[in-house]
């Protein structure tokens, strides 16, 4: 039997393994219900403060959890799970981030052979990469990367909302990259922590720490900064990354940046550093679709051992359209709450249980409808006009906006809206393009176009 002080540090060193063995939210719904209570050469003794918990982990999580405690101590031990008859009040951990460090610090753990990286999390692959229409190409475009890091697609763009997996993406190569040669370099940021890395290095005005902030940057042979729409506006930090990447880029090394929107839409971004992230490879990812949510939610329910039949499949994926994460709190919470109350997931318990979250929503003809209403009343255009063969100016106008809305408010895909209105897709997409671009040079046009669409309730 070991000390106090040991049980807790192997214990600690276990969980954090379990980490990368769990997805976050499986984690959560898991993990905290043990407790490491007598270890020895041969055994080590679990305590469970839950009962349904208890008899899930032991039968569909306990051989992942010995395999991390043998991958943590260096030997097999047998791990017995055992019920706490009357469980403490316990404090809940914090939950996991996607990469955990210490406050205004970067992590410094390495993933190869250099000094400087990141928490390395190797739950996120290409293999457990859910791939649909809406993320396809990205996916492809990673693949490659970390199949020919510096050679292709450098530098690599992915854009897309959060919650759709532009992190995931970029640890996935990470990951491939590492796999196929562990010598590599490979440093990962967000573009908060190289702005403060900067400004720290900046404010103790020593050449040395300057010198070693850009030679940690500079020698990289991999380069994955998340987040880089934060660039915008901050010139100290433009001007450094400009002459970082530069570095990188005639040394062939591979740079991967992701944002939440694309370059040209970045504010404040200077027109040098513009061009060096659109002469690469711009690849956006789209929420999913209600086909990749079906896949989604199937895979992540079943990695965290949570039971869900058809009918309540199709239920959340009509129900959960904003982003992945979204979909792994429903299901942690529908999780949760199935453990305490015994209760089944059905649809209905699904709609009571994350009536927050969900709503019954309008039919898409009222949607449509509402729409059209709103830009007739707006434009003083009648309804009939939308979809009549007019092209008067109001007319046409009226039906730019109708198609930019019905686009930007409803899960219609610009096909869908050219057969509502009777046009083509090339018309269509004209249409889109026509009110976008007016947004993007019309401040004004594109304060009135928000205003519109708030008051559009759909």
């Amino acid at each position: 039997m070991k000390n106090d002080e040991s049980t807790k540090e192997i214990w600690q060193a276990v969980k954090t393994s379990l980490r990368d063995a769990f997805p976050a939210f499986a984690y959560d719904l898991w993990v905290p219900a043990l407790e490491l209570s007598d270890i020895d050469e041969s055994r080590a003794v679990l305590v469970c403060t839950s009962d349904t918990k208890y008899r899930i982990i032991k039968t569909r999580h306990i051989e992942t959890i010995s395999r991390v405690f043998r991958e943590v101590l260096g030997y097999p031990v047998e791990v017995e799970i055992v019920l706490k008859e009357e469980p403490e009040t316990r404090e809940p951990e914090t939950p996991p981030a996607e990469v955990r460090r210490e406050p205004g610090r970067t992590s410094e753990k390495m993933m190869g052979t250099g000094t400087d990286s990141f928490v390395f999390h190797k739950e996120y692959t290409f293999d457990n990469f859910i791939v649909g229409g809406s993320n396809k190409f990205a996916h492809a475009a990673c693949v490659a990367v970390a199949n020919n890091p510096g050679e292709v697609y450098n530098p690599l763009f992915i854009y897309g909302q959060s919650g759709l997996g532009k992190t995931h993406l970029m640890y996935a190569v990470a990951n491939e990259v590492r796999r196929q040669d562990p010598t590599k370099k490979i440093i990962y940021v967000t573009c908060e922590e190289f702005t403060n890395e900067l400004i720290e290095a900046l404010a103790k005005k020593n050449p040395l720490v300057n010198s070693a902030f850009r030679e940690k940057y500079r020698q990289a042979d991999v380069l994955l900064i998340d987040d880089v729409q934060f660039i915008g506006g901050k010139e100290s930090m433009q001007e450094e990354f400009f002459h970082t990447f530069n570095e990188l880029y005639d040394n062939h090394k591979q740079i991967i940046l992701t944002s939440d929107r694309p370059p040209k839409e970045i504010n404040l971004l200077v027109d040098r550093l513009r061009f060096r992230f659109e002469v690469g490879l711009l690849a956006d990812i789209q929420p999913p679709d209600m086909e990749l949510r079906s896949a989604i939610i199937m895979k992540k329910a079943e990695t965290a051992g949570i039971s869900l039949s058809p009918e309540v499949v199709r239920f959340l994926s009509d129900k959960l359209k904003s982003n992945i994460r979204q979909i792994e709190g429903s299901l942690k919470r529908l999780g949760a709450m199935s453990l305490l109350s015994g209760e089944e997931i059905t649809p209905e318990m699904a709609a009571r249980c994350l009536s927050d979250i969900v709503s019954e929503e309008l039919p898409l003809s009222v949607k449509i409808s509402r729409v059209i209403e709103g830009v007739c009343d707006k434009y003083g255009v009648e309804e009939a006009d939308i979809r009549s063969k007019k092209r008067t100016s109001d007319i046409t106008w009226a039906r730019h906006v109708t198609v930019y809305i019905l686009r930007k408010k409803t899960d219609m895909s610009l096909q869908d809206i050219g057969a509502e209105l009777k046009r083509d897709h090339s018309t269509i997409l004209h249409s889109y393009n026509t009110i976008e671009n007016e947004i993007k040079t019309n401040p004004p046009f594109a304060a009135e176009i928000n205003e519109l669409m708030n008051e559009i309730d759909i």
